[in-house]
């Protein structure tokens, strides 16, 4: 391994576990008391491109994220870490890219080795409950550490839950205990493939399921965040953010996992509580942020969290065609306006801005930067024989 490479595997991990050392030492001191920090809401949707969804969606109407976005800061240059739901999920709840926490596809477990989001909160004396949809997030791949509640009950034979069940479930759960700040996690996976909205949606949206799916979700996100006012008490935060997108037949991918375009990588994001002046932001950000985001409405150190929304280098990658079928491994890397994909040795670069289909490739005209480059062209590739 070059010590160009052994550098970026650095930034991927040691920043991060920099930061979960710093966070050990911040909760040992920390005099805060717990009902000046705020309750957490973390809503991830599965499957949701980002031009499905929010005030600039064609074709559908999102009331409950609309009006979160009118309340928050929405970033519309938001990116997953990697195009499918249980490494994308990862990043989230440990800060990390896939090259640092080592889940690179669904089916794989964390190691217990690696810090968890909700460990941290529980550590500093928050409630935690976690509700997700589907099997691809059961306890078994281990993201339930921490949470003193985690409900990964699905409909007996089922691979999935619907969002107006999983709401039921949280709702259960909601109470004005005062003093005791929560952590609530709760995922909605109803625009996964195969796209079956129940009506009014189904007819609603007749010519487009998927779409018709979102509204669903959005509908009993709008549920959630009502009874998330009522029953919490205050303060309270916000995040909403998806996992990743859907292909729809860009570029000839029908669902996810294999390609690194924007119809897949380019997600929802917005964040509503203390410290967020509301507005849009077109700085290009990572999910993985959303880990920091947490822990800083809790405060345990403010270090890569949205809420300050400096920039920093947005990576993502595509294994899964790697891993299983032994394809070229995929990275990707957004500079500016700008975002080159490396597949093998093939690179693509597109200016997403001017063109948001990623239908014409810049690479014969446009040079990166060199460190843009070098982290590209270094992201660490898993190995086949460990992921065997």
């Amino acid at each position: 391994m070059s010590r160009r490479i052994l550098a970026l595997a650095g930034v991927l991990g040691a920043c991060c576990v920099g930061a979960c050392n710093r966070i050990q030492t911040q909760e040992s001191r920390s005099t805060t008391d717990a009902s000046a920090r705020p309750s957490i809401l973390l809503v991830t949707l599965d499957t949701t491109r980002a031009d499905a969804i929010g005030p600039e969606a064609v074709g559908i109407e999102t009331p409950a994220f609309n009006a979160l976005a009118a309340r928050g800061r929405r970033f519309r240059q938001a990116y997953a870490a990697v195009p499918e739901t249980l490494p994308s999920h990862t990043s989230m709840m440990t800060g990390l890219y896939p090259a640092g926490h080592g889940v690179h596809e669904n089916g794989r477990r964390l190691s217990d080795q690696t810090p968890l989001l909700s460990e941290r909160l529980r550590g500093a004396g928050y409630r935690t409950a976690a509700f997700v949809s589907t099997f691809t997030l059961a306890r078994r791949f281990g993201l339930a550490r921490g949470f003193d509640v985690y409900d990964d009950e699905l409909p007996a034979g089922a691979v999935e839950r619907s969002s107006r069940d999983t709401t039921d479930a949280a709702l259960a759960l909601l109470d004005r205990r005062a003093g005791t700040p929560l952590f609530l996690w709760v995922h909605y996976n109803d625009p996964h493939a195969p796209y079956e909205p129940p009506e009014p949606y189904r007819s609603r949206y007749a010519g487009h399921p998927y779409l018709g799916e979102v509204a669903t979700m959005d509908a009993q996100l709008g549920r959630l965040v009502a009874a998330f006012a009522r029953d919490v008490p205050e303060p309270r935060a916000i995040a909403v953010v998806a996992d990743h997108g859907e292909g729809l037949g860009d570029h000839g991918e029908p669902q996810h996992g294999y390609l690194l375009y924007q119809s897949t990588v380019h997600v929802p994001l917005v964040l509503v509580g203390p410290g967020v002046a509301a507005g849009t932001t077109d700085t290009p950000v990572s999910t993985r942020r959303i880990f920091f985001t947490d822990l800083d409405w809790a405060g345990l150190g403010a270090a890569h969290s949205l809420r300050a929304g400096d920039p920093d280098p947005v990576l993502a990658e595509a294994m899964k065609p790697f891993l299983e079928f032994g394809w070229q491994p995929q990275s990707m890397i957004v500079d500016g306006i700008r975002k080159a994909i490396l597949a093998g040795k093939v690179q693509e670069i597109y200016d997403f801005a001017a063109d948001p289909g990623e239908t014409y490739d810049l690479q014969a005209t446009v040079i990166l930067p060199p460190a843009v480059r070098t982290a590209l062209w270094d992201y660490p590739v898993p190995s086949l024989a460990a992921a065997a």
